[in-house]
């Protein structure tokens, strides 16, 4: 694998998100979450982001990859589902989640129709994430998914924060999109949240069903992101 991966290189998308982006030497503290076996953390690391903690639920990706980057102080390595982080609140600056949603929608049969067990899994994590970011905090999302299929997950007026979109990429596009704790969403995006509410299709079910304890089968570390 190179540092240009699937979803680009963290140099190609460090822009999109200024206050990431163009501050290595102020100390912010990051999480990556879904880390699988990425080189998006040692590229960040190289780029003079230090603080970085990085979470994936096997435990094989974590502890291979915690070996590969012991020469990286401040870099850790934690397992944990991202639907239950055990992370206090307001402990970071910046989510990073890089295609791992992605990875949790793959076997949706159409992006057009979002299924309750994924729905609850996606707003619980969300909802996790938003209680670990710091105020003014940043989630940042690089994914495939066009805005119409992703930012409606995104809109929900629960999590507090607004949402901004950014695209890159020749021939393929990619989308990056910006989650900023302690903003409002737009008129525009409020107007989404009501939409989908308005629909059951799209109101998570009370039981969360999940997947993540397949650690067996790893395969998210051997997808290569």
């Amino acid at each position: 694998m190179t540092p240009f991966s699937s979803s680009g290189s963290i140099c190609s998308i460090s822009h999109k998100a200024p206050r990431v982006g163009t501050s290595p030497s102020v100390k912010r503290d990051k999480s990556r979450q879904g880390c699988g076996n990425s080189s998006v953390s040692a590229d960040m690391y190289d780029a003079g982001y230090r603080s970085i903690t990085n979470i994936d639920y096997s435990s094989v990706c974590i502890s291979t990859m915690s070996a590969k980057h012991a020469d990286r102080p401040g870099m850790s390595w934690r397992q944990m589902g991202m639907s239950q982080l055990s992370f206090p609140d307001a402990s970071f600056d910046v989510v990073l989640e890089k295609a791992t949603l992605d990875a949790v929608m793959v076997e949706e049969k159409t992006p057009w129709e979002v299924s309750p067990q994924t729905a609850s899994f996606i707003h619980q994590t969300l909802t996790e994430v938003c209680r670990c970011l710091k105020p003014a905090g940043l989630l940042i999302s690089v994914t495939f998914a066009q805005p119409f299929f992703r930012r409606r997950l995104y809109a929900r007026s629960e999590y507090h924060w607004s949402i901004t979109q950014h695209s890159y990429g020749e021939g393929f596009q990619y989308f990056v999109y910006v989650m900023t704790k302690g903003q409002a969403l737009s008129s525009e995006d409020a107007a989404l949240e009501m939409k989908q509410l308005e629909s059951t299709q799209f109101l998570p079910p009370k039981t969360l069903t999940t997947t993540e304890n397949l650690d067996q089968e790893d395969f998210l570390s051997k997808i290569d992101l």
